[in-house]
């Protein structure tokens, strides 16, 4: 469902379907939900296009977060990628992440900072 919905606002948009772009939408809509940093996505890219360059795939993800298919968020100094793009939490442990959808408390963090809340990181660990 993601795949078609990107394929249609980036056509309605007035971008070109490349066989670059194809390939990211279609490499999202596999693993996106494991919230995959950019080199991730550059290294399942290349695979196919060896010759693409960081800088045009940053360029299409930029064109995706700006279409409203997904969002960035950083985790320890890489780049990720977030499908979700409802208010939730991210509950991260190491190199794992989990979407919870809990409006209560994303709305409990509104009241309390009185900002719009799109995206919760909370680090998880162990206990000393």
């Amino acid at each position: 469902m993601w795949k078609e919905e990107a394929l249609e606002r980036l056509k309605g948009s007035g971008y070109k379907l490349t066989p670059q772009r194809l390939k990211l939408v279609e490499i999202l809509n596999r693993i996106g939900r494991e919230h995959p940093s950019l080199k991730d996505l550059l290294i399942e890219i290349r695979e196919e296009f060896p010759t693409m360059s960081f800088s045009t795939l940053y360029s299409n993800v930029l064109t995706l977060k700006e279409l409203g298919l997904l969002e960035l968020f950083s985790l320890d100094g890489e780049t990720r990628i977030e499908m979700n793009t409802k208010p939730h939490i991210n509950i991260i442990e190491r190199d794992r992440v989990i979407d919870v959808d809990d409006p209560d408390i994303i709305e409990a963090i509104h009241q309390k900072i009185g900002k719009k809340v799109r995206l919760v990181n909370v680090l998880v660990g162990e206990e000393p």
